[in-house]
């Protein structure tokens, strides 16, 4: 029978340092390949707006190139447009590896009249050159609104290969000309769609009763009578009027608006709720405001009746509504404290019943007429994100290229049929079709850019890209289940080494030192971290191409020095099985991780205790005879089969291993 072989690897530890070395050392010897920075000077400005005959320097916050075109009959240049540097509006949208720059042009109407791309630092463009510049990528921006979507697979093409870096040119130019737009185009469809007090109401109508008390918007004091009964009031500013109807209702906030009009000249008022069990009336004579060291008691004349709180969102929340209006001293600015005299005596008015009030900043923003903060202009974005994205689903299917999606499902069922069924010719079929198609043809493989962009730019960059986004919820699914069956069939990297290790003659195959596996097989796990730690962190560093060698083989690389990385992994591949895998790749690092979640993992039987079978066998050395660690376990099906066939010890019985085994101490195997 089998039995585990004691003879010294072959493998000198020095041979393994020189293919790590020869594989890892031009990663860093020389600097990013990308192109220089365009200057933008007068040429490069009416290349991006033909109609402009003279610009302005760069001026003003955002800082803007202001466009003219000279008319005989006038006696100035007539404004015709704005020119902006993305750079200048940040944050920037990050492509594959970094920022990409793009000067931008952008009529009175909110229409783009062109861009240019000023400088990027992918990693692509040293595999595939000027590649956002060559293929008519650019001039599908021309004549597009500010108000219009960018969504990269409907409203834009995205480049061949390269969604990531399509995607945050066209959400990059689109987020800096809608900040351009709110500053200088206030009169522009967006602006208008997007007005700051119509959407700001918007968000406050999405927000119940409840949520405005837990931001602030209303505020709640119980005043407990003599008799422990207890008069409930909530107090709500409302000076604006968008602001009082969301809250009461059209028809009673104006007549309470009218009637405090025809009462007092000036002053902000804060509705008044009325409700809880109180033995004796509501007076609002007893009411009064605090800023300061001065107070301002509620005359009859600043109290006007709002009605029974059947409308808006205090409807169903008090018995009644009343409103206050403010003395117009009170600056609504700065917290306030609303004071009730119960009637009962007191020393002091800190005895009284008091709730400490402050406008919240959306509503102050609302009534002052300023520019809502950031945060809010954030949301209201995304809001408007959000509605141009409804249905993105029905567009992510009616634009889908079927062909493509055919393809991939096709491909889908292969690997699941050749993993469940166990069956290696059918597996080598699925390698075939992986490697041509995903690799040469259509080129929508997984990298670990997809994870570091998705973490920075969240699940919006698959939902443009049906087959990318196939592609992940299937890596995903099938690793969280059973492991890394991406590596082991779906990786079109991964089939070129497993037919490299078929079809170089075995006496070439050398193992490596298990010692030595043991801690080169961290070296990918500390690429992944770097990688991650530099995305980040906006690294300006375009390094994911030294990393993974299959970009330049499948996109035929035009630099010298990523073919001969290409060349070193593939001829230490060629020696050592799936050597890529087992010591660089950062995405199998990241599946390796994911992997030690899946509840369905190889069986074990006690036979492998004394059986070196499947440990010689396995491409990637993670079988230590009865143990297998999971995370470098590629389910290449080699042992499975192994198992199925009996081809090692585990053709015998435990009984008849240990009668000719008689030192052995079978364990039980989980």
């Amino acid at each position: 029978m089998p039995q585990r072989s004691s003879k010294p690897s072959i493998f000198p530890t020095k041979t393994l340092y020189l293919l790590l070395t020869l594989a890892l050392g031009g990663w860093f010897a020389q600097p990013v390949v990308a192109q220089d920075a365009l200057i933008v000077d007068r040429e490069l400005l009416h290349e991006v707006m033909p109609a402009a005959d003279s610009f302005s320097e760069k001026s003003g916050e955002p800082p803007v190139y202001r466009a003219y075109k000279t008319d005989a009959d006038a006696a100035e240049p007539e404004l015709i447009g704005y020119l902006f540097e993305t750079p200048d509006l940040p944050p920037e949208e990050i492509g594959y590896s970094a920022p990409i720059d793009v000067l931008v042009g952008i009529d009175l109407n909110g229409t783009l009249t062109g861009i240019k791309i000023l400088y990027y630092r992918e990693s692509y463009k040293s595999i595939r050159g000027d590649f956002l510049a060559t293929e008519q990528f650019p001039n599908q921006f021309e004549t597009k609104n500010v108000a219009d979507g960018f969504r990269v697979g409907r409203d834009v093409d995205g480049v061949s290969r390269a969604t990531i870096s399509s995607w945050a040119v066209a959400r990059g130019i689109r987020n800096a000309a809608r900040r351009v737009a709110r500053v200088y185009l206030t009169d522009s469809e967006y602006v208008t769609n997007t007005n700051a007090d119509a959407r700001a109401l918007r968000l406050l109508e999405a927000q119940s009763w409840e949520d405005m008390i837990d931001n602030g918007l209303v505020s709640k004091l119980d005043v407990t009578l003599g008799d422990m009964t207890t008069l409930e009031l909530s107090f709500a500013f409302m000076g604006h009027d968008g602001l009082g109807e969301l809250l009461v209702g059209v028809n009673d906030y104006s007549r309470a608006d009218r009637e405090a009009s025809n009462r007092v000249m000036n002053g902000n008022m804060i509705l008044v709720g009325v409700d809880g069990d109180a033995s004796m009336p509501f007076r609002q004579e007893r009411l009064a405001v605090m800023q300061g060291e001065e107070v301002f008691p509620i005359e009859r004349r600043r109290f006007v009746y709002v009605g029974s709180a059947d409308a808006g969102k205090i409807a169903k929340q008090v018995r009644f509504a009343g409103a206050m209006v403010l003395d117009d001293r009170i600056d609504i600015s700065r917290a306030f404290t609303i004071l009730y005299d119960t009637g009962e005596p007191i020393a002091s008015f800190e005895e009284l019943a008091q709730v400490d009030y402050q406008v919240p900043p959306l509503p102050l923003a609302l009534v002052q007429g300023t520019e809502l903060p950031a945060e809010f202009l954030a949301i209201l974005d995304d809001e408007y994100d959000d509605e141009e994205d409804a249905g993105s689903f029905a567009s992510l299917i009616n634009n889908a290229p079927w062909a493509e999606v055919a393809a991939l499902l096709l491909l889908f069922a292969l690997v699941m049929t050749s993993f469940l069924r166990k069956s290696a010719s059918l597996r080598w079929v699925t390698l075939a079709y992986t490697l041509v198609y995903l690799g040469f043809i259509d080129g929508t493989f997984l990298s670990v850019s997809h994870i570091t962009n998705g973490i920075k730019l969240g699940p919006s960059l698959f939902l443009a890209d049906l087959p990318l986004l196939l592609i992940v919820v299937f890596t995903l699914v099938t690793t969280l289940f059973w492991g890394r069956v991406f590596c082991s069939s779906l990786c079109p990297f991964g089939a070129l080494q497993d037919f490299l290790t078929r079809f170089v003659p075995h006496k070439l195959q050398i193992r490596v030192p298990q010692a030595l596996h043991d801690k080169a097989l961290y070296i990918k796990y500390g690429i992944l971290l770097l990688l991650i730690v530099m995305a980040l962190t906006y690294s300006e560093l375009s390094v994911f191409q030294y990393f993974e060698p299959f970009g330049t083989i499948f996109y035929q690389s035009q630099s010298i020095l990523l073919w001969g990385i290409l060349l070193a992994f593939l001829a230490a591949s060629s020696v050592v099985s799936r050597f890529y895998c087992r010591y660089a790749c950062p995405l199998g690092a990241a599946l390796g991780v994911v992997s030690l979640l899946s509840p369905w993992r190889i069986a074990r039987v006690q036979q492998c205790q004394v059986c070196s079978v499947c440990e010689h066998a396995c491409p990637t050395g993670a079988i230590r005879g009865p143990e297998i660690d999971f995370k470098e376990c590629v389910r290449c099906d080699v042992c499975e089969s192994k198992l199925i066939s009996k081809a090692g010890v585990c053709k015998h019985t435990v009984e008849e291993v240990l009668a000719r085994h008689k030192t052995w101490q079978p364990v039980t195997v989980s």
